[in-house]
């Protein structure tokens, strides 16, 4: 359909080419019928008329490249533009983190299993950025004695009892730390949902793979995958209960 339209909208384009290729079929007619009596322009006919009908058909995939080309940054621009996608990344434990929270400045929303891996990196810059400055953290967990944990635990070939230790550290070394609130939710997670300020990570929970090797999205804030899944956070933090 798209190639139809466009085709449509370049009609003297496309009529020219017709008649290109017109002629160029009419040569190789009118060579084909002087091959006995005249070869050498028989030849020197269906040579030209060959010619002219390559130039069409060159024309006509141009134009079909041309369409290509205009559907590919069509899609990219609802991708990228529309949708908010600002990066791809192949695994979860990204270097790109460690910037965003030297310089967060107002708030933090993760959720997770067990968040073992933003503790190690982030507990002690975290920790004084909630001391000396006015921010909010809110760190929402799967509870470890659900069945949703468990299920999890099973599938990355982990003990529940990781789970238990990595949130008993958690919520023990945030203790006393205001700007800081835990909750537990007894659902599996749709996705992992990491926003740092502004900039919003999220991905999958695929089957038998550890979250830390899963592939990641970073989003713009202000597009409308951005909201989705804040929105989704939000919804799973409101049904959450308190620590």
């Amino acid at each position: 359909m798209d190639i139809i339209k466009y085709l449509l909208n370049k009609k003297v384009y496309l009529l020219i080419n017709l008649i290109i290729l017109f002629v160029g079929y009419m040569l190789i007619e009118k060579g084909v019928e002087l091959i006995k009596e005249d070869p050498t322009k028989s030849n020197i006919l269906v040579s030209i008329g060959t010619s002219v009908i390559a130039t069409g058909i060159v024309v006509f995939l141009d134009l079909w490249k041309t369409v290509s080309i205009s559907k590919l940054m069509e899609r990219i621009k609802n991708i990228i533009n529309e949708g908010g996608l600002n990066l791809l990344y192949k695994k979860r434990d990204i270097d790109r983190y460690d910037d965003l929270i030297k310089d967060l400045d107002t708030s933090l929303d993760i959720c997770g299993y067990s968040l073992g891996g933003f503790f190690d990196s982030n507990s002690v810059i975290l920790r004084e950025k909630l001391t000396n400055k006015n921010i909010k953290v809110r760190a929402l967990f799967v509870d470890y004695n659900s069945e949703s944990a468990k299920i999890r635990a099973q599938i990355e070939g982990k003990s529940i009892d990781l789970f238990r230790t990595r949130f008993e550290t958690f919520k023990n070394y945030f203790d006393q730390v205001s700007g800081i609130e835990i909750r537990i939710i007894q659902i599996p997670l749709s996705s992992m949902i990491y926003r740092i300020d502004n900039t919003m990570f999220v991905g999958p929970h695929f089957y038998k793979r550890q979250s830390k090797s899963t592939l990641t999205m970073e989003l713009k804030k202000g597009k409308w995958m951005f909201d989705e899944y804040q929105n989704e956070f939000e919804r799973m933090w409101n049904d959450a209960q308190p620590v």
